[in-house]
């Protein structure tokens, strides 16, 4: 499918790496220009996209070539059900701790925002 200089493992990497960077600049960018509870929030949602992106990698490679033949059933009922349990969190942070909502959307955005750097990157260097 991809040429053969395309290396998917060193990919991941980097957008795990860009992943991590933009949630450190982007939780203190909101919290020194919005005050602490946009930086939390904005934290709170970068670190579910980035356990998110993290376990949807790691189902694709176990049903992939060489992985397993068949996922387990918890573990499609879990990904599929990631949502709900990722809004329960969520809503209950939220109420607890009065973590900005829109900052969290925010924050749930960093693994697209990586997927398009990684996208640059690779029509830059053509790696």
């Amino acid at each position: 499918m991809f040429g053969d200089s395309f290396q998917l493992d060193a990919a991941v990497v980097r957008m795990k790496r860009i992943m991590a960077a933009l949630a450190v600049a982007g939780s203190v960018g909101f919290a020194i220009w919005k005050g602490i509870p946009w930086g939390s929030g904005f934290l709170l949602g970068a670190i579910i996209s980035i356990a998110g992106f993290h376990w949807t990698h790691r189902f694709v490679m176990a049903i992939g070539p060489g992985g397993e033949a068949k996922p387990k059933t918890w573990k499609s009922v879990l990904l599929g059900a990631r949502y709900l349990i990722i809004a329960a969190v969520v809503y209950a942070m939220m109420n607890s701790f009065g973590l900005n909502i829109l900052a969290a959307l925010c924050g749930l955005l960093i693994a697209a925002v990586a997927a398009l750097l990684e996208i640059l990157y690779e029509f830059i260097h053509g790696t």
